[in-house]
């Protein structure tokens, strides 16, 4: 019997690097299993300004940043990621504003890969307007009907929706990912992932 598929919602924002270690943990259990991933949009910082701020101008106690990259690095080891850090931390609205656009087209995942590994494996500023519009028409998606879109309420309403959803249920922060009904925070090891899936199918 073919197993049905199971659903997965994911909170993510593209400047979280366990966030995208969960995206390529995602990406192998779809290899896996009949999984209906939903992305929904999270601004883990809306503090940061438009032009963003560089790792220096980050007021993380000293050593933070430095622990917290060991950490991510060790977990990315798993799925043999590697990271090239842009020395930026971009504001990331326009981009999860387009992804939400990108959605409505049909090509959410191409645009979500993209400005994932734009980011994390080539270091560039995902809060520049003119590279999104550039990924974005790589992808065959419409200049003018992004620029339209990113103006209208629609994007920041869809931000806010899912910002109060995820503190509905007390959490605040991501990767967290709705598996069937378990719940997962942070990029746990990839068997964990997998064993949350096992338990959904079986139960």
């Amino acid at each position: 019997m073919k197993q049905e598929e199971l659903k997965v919602i994911v909170y993510s924002d593209y400047i979280c690097p366990f966030c995208y270690i969960g995206f390529y943990r995602i990406e192998k259990l779809k290899e896996q299993y009949d999984l209906d991933v939903e992305w929904r949009p999270f601004e883990l910082h809306p503090e940061i300004p438009k032009e963003g701020l560089t790792t220096r101008e980050l007021s993380f106690p000293r050593g933070y940043l430095e622990m917290v990259m060991e950490n991510v690095k060790r977990l990315a080891a798993e799925d043999g990621l590697t990271f090239k850090l842009s020395g930026k931390l971009p504001n990331s609205q326009l981009a999860l504003f387009i992804s939400e656009f990108a959605k409505k087209k049909g090509k959410f995942d191409k645009f979500h890969k993209l400005v994932f590994d734009k980011y994390w494996k080539e270091g560039r500023d995902i809060g520049d307007l003119t590279l999104l519009l550039e990924l974005a028409a790589s992808i065959e998606l419409n200049r003018n009907e992004i620029l339209n879109y990113i103006k209208s309420d629609e994007p920041i309403k869809k931000l806010n929706e899912a910002s109060f959803e995820l503190g509905s249920y007390g959490i605040n922060g991501v990767p967290t990912f709705f598996i069937g009904n378990r719940v997962i925070i942070g990029a746990q090891p990839y068997d964990v992932f997998q064993d949350a899936v096992e338990r959904e199918i079986s139960s």
